[in-house]
């Protein structure tokens, strides 16, 4: 990806390209620059790879800008399918590891907001990604992990559903602390799950302490109750388990 190729393109070709820089933080699927012109930063989303359970990059595109109409993310300005590549406002702001309880509320909040969008899609398959990895990993420790998410998928089943579109993946890059707000970005895994994979995301992505919780579940529920603390523990294990094997399934 270089200049020459951006003055050609539509987007870019009736605006002034100063530079174009690799982002300090990347996907394993896609890679992400910024683009400086005269008036405006951009950051330039370039896919590499599907092959990863559940991307679908015009579903990404939807996601991004649903969410950015309720102001939860960066203006997504084009998707080009041809070309493998989305465009979208660039956010300065700073990703942080731990969060104080007033972040954490606005975070929360917003998240809350992500399960109100109205987007149709088929509900996430935890069982197609067993298949996948039951095909792709035979190593011992993958193994483990395979039974030991098995065993938490089939507690899960206990509790009732609480279906939505989810961001999937509320990692702490994904998350962009600016001065005024919280955005959150990269939508490629956006798709209809129960709530608390998200929430469950954010407990381990921030390591957050039994106090820290409850004020997640406070925050989002207006109150704390057993069954959700119970739940919550699970799908916490679930989507340890998963970014296990996702990373193992990746190297």
């Amino acid at each position: 990806m270089n200049i020459d190729f951006l003055k050609t393109h539509d987007f870019f070709k009736n605006k002034k390209v100063l530079s174009i820089d690799l982002l300090k933080n990347q996907g394993l699927c896609n890679t992400n620059y910024l683009v400086k012109t005269e008036k405006k930063a951009y950051v330039l989303r370039v896919f590499h790879s599907n092959k990863s359970v559940n991307i679908n990059r015009e579903f990404e595109y939807q996601a991004q800008k649903k969410a950015y109409n309720k102001n939860i993310s960066a203006k997504p300005y084009y998707f080009d399918e041809k070309n493998s590549l989305l465009i979208s406002k660039y956010i300065k702001g700073e990703h942080k590891d731990k969060l104080n309880n007033t972040q954490l509320r606005v975070l929360i909040k917003k998240v809350k907001k992500i399960h109100k969008i109205n987007l149709i899609s088929k509900k996430y398959n935890f069982f197609k990604d067993l298949k996948y990895y039951e095909k792709v990993l035979k190593d011992k420790n993958s193994l483990k992990l395979l039974s030991k998410l098995k065993k938490e998928l089939k507690k899960s089943k206990k509790y009732k559903n609480n279906y939505a579109l989810c961001h999937h993946d509320l990692n702490c890059k994904n998350i962009i602390f600016s001065k005024k707000d919280i955005f959150i970005i990269d939508w490629e895994y956006a798709g209809i799950n129960d709530i608390f994979f998200d929430l469950a995301t954010i407990c381990i992505e921030f390591k957050l302490n039994k106090t820290k919780t409850r004020v997640l579940l406070n925050t989002y529920f207006n109150k704390v109750r057993k069954k959700d603390l119970q739940k919550l523990e699970t799908y916490k294990k679930i989507y340890f388990y998963i970014c296990k094997l996702w990373f193992n399934a990746n190297l």
